[in-house]
């Protein structure tokens, strides 16, 4: 079995317990636990003095999905829980690394085991000169790195230990005595942005601001809504990372059915000022979903299923909109059908990849509030016709290429 060991013990330079730090919309525990599940930890211990708070909602969520969870006040328990023929992950308090850098030190592609190994930072890092107590000095050179995986045998000596010892720091030391090997981490695996040690307010901000720099999709202003709805959605982060796709996604469809209801009664440009708005709405919605996505490194962002129901409905509304644009309730008038059309083949050219036509075509807001400003001057028919034989002209020129 894989057992991953975590600590809420030891408190930032505000006074505020590390492990409940935010960061980019969870708390630095919570990014411990996502690694040690990224590496198919089946157990997690846990050492707290209060178990509860940020703890106990780690403990909701990892049980949740599968994970055994168990918060311990010393390491009396730790022999019990841990065999000798399990591995055990240990990450210092507080530490937050790179997945990616973690998994090149242990290795442990899927079903494949995890290598061994104490990692270690020079003596003369600045980490190890800044906080001799989190990253402790091995031998003369070299201080542990704050990641440790080794056998479970040996920890069944902590039982020779008065239980208010110091968990991790003697792990570390039966792992060195029994021979685990180490690994010396580059300088390029150690730069902030890869190895977080969240001992401040100060340091888990600028790790935050990092994050999500780096996981923002640079903006492409061949499509100015869809840019625009990105600088909205990193303006609010992290606030709006956990309800910000439910909020924009529900605004998104009041504001859909509010154009319906005003293209309905003859306010043709009011309604389809509102459904861009909605829109917009919608790619912020989607916006957040996939940049949160993307920080927890989970995969498919954007494409789950409340993703795809939203999408759904706006180009349902946005197309009902266009309908009664064209030809309010309660006339009838079969070429009102050109609006829905027109909006179908944006979709559609919306699909051709990395190029303009496409790019164009997906910004969906910007495209309804063309529509608006040709409904206010009368030239909403002349504006979709010539829209549709446009994208029908270029989505055959398109097919003739490929």
């Amino acid at each position: 079995m894989r057992i991953g060991l975590i600590a809420a013990l030891r408190h930032s330079e505000e006074g505020a317990l590390r492990a409940a730090l935010p960061l980019a919309g969870r708390s630095v525990i919570a990014w411990q636990a996502a690694l040690l599940k990224g590496l198919e930890v089946e157990r997690v211990l846990c050492l707290a003095e209060t178990p509860g708070g940020t703890v106990l909602e780690l403990q909701h969520m990892l049980e949740s999905e599968g994970v055994q969870f168990h918060a311990l006040r010393g390491l009396s328990a730790i022999p019990a829980l841990v065999r000798a023929e399990d591995d055990l992950v240990i990450l210092a308090d507080g530490l937050v690394p790179d997945p990616a850098v973690v998994r090149a030190l242990v290795g442990g592609e899927a079903e494949a085991p995890l290598q061994r190994m104490v990692a270690t930072i020079p003596a003369d890092h600045p980490l190890a000169a800044a906080h001799p107590e989190d990253f402790e000095r091995i031998d003369a050179q070299r201080h542990w790195g704050g990641v440790l995986v080794m056998r479970g045998a040996p920890a069944q000596r902590l039982a020779e230990f008065p239980a208010d010892a110091d968990a991790v720091s003697l792990l570390l030391r039966l792992a060195l005595q029994s021979g685990t090997p180490t690994r010396e981490l580059a300088a390029r695996e150690l730069v902030p942005e890869t190895w977080l040690l969240a001992d401040s307010d100060a340091a888990t901000q600028r790790h935050e601001s990092a994050l999500i720099a780096a996981a923002a999709p640079p903006a492409d202003w061949r499509a100015p809504g869809i840019a625009l709805a990105g600088a909205a959605v990193r303006a609010a982060m992290p606030r709006g990372l956990e309800q910000g796709p439910l909020i924009a996604g529900g605004a998104a469809l009041v504001l859909l059915l509010g154009g319906v209801m005003a293209a309905a009664f003859g306010f043709g440009a009011s309604g389809l000022a509102l459904a861009a708005t909605g829109v917009f709405g919608a790619q912020v919605s989607h916006g957040f979903a996939a940049l949160g996505a993307k920080l927890r490194r989970e995969g498919g962002a954007g494409t789950g299923t409340p993703a795809r129901v939203l999408t759904a409905l706006c180009d349902l509304l946005a197309g009902v909109t266009l309908w009664f644009g064209l030809a309010p309730f309660p006339e009838v008038q079969p070429l009102a059908v050109l609006g829905p059309v027109a909006y179908a083949l944006a979709r559609i050219a919306a699909r051709g990849g990395d190029s303009a036509l496409a790019a164009a075509a997906s910004d969906r807001a910007s495209l309804l509030l063309v529509l608006a400003l040709a409904a206010a001057f009368g030239l909403l028919p002349h504006a979709l016709a010539c829209l549709a034989l446009g994208l029908c002209a270029a989505l055959l020129l398109r097919g003739a290429k490929e």
